[in-house]
């Protein structure tokens, strides 16, 4: 998934690979605003929840500097 940021002029990955961190044998990834999510099994679950993450975050449903979780969703 590839989008610009507001503000920014060039596109960006959500993969960016200092988001996702191991601790303990269960997974865990920062979110631009500043939280950390999970824990997750695996690293794949990890990225699905970052893409549903960022599809609640563009799809305008939150306010940008909303500090609600993911698990708010579930």
């Amino acid at each position: 998934m590839a989008d610009r940021r507001a503000g920014e002029s060039k596109a960006f990955s959500s993969f960016r690979p200092d988001r996702f961190f191991q601790e303990r044998c269960e997974w865990y990834f920062y979110t631009r605003e500043g939280l950390i999510e999970g824990p997750f099994q695996q690293k794949k679950d990890a990225e699905n929840r970052l893409q549903d993450y960022i599809r609640v975050m563009i799809s305008g449903m939150l306010p940008a500097d909303d500090k609600t979780t993911m698990d708010s969703f579930q």
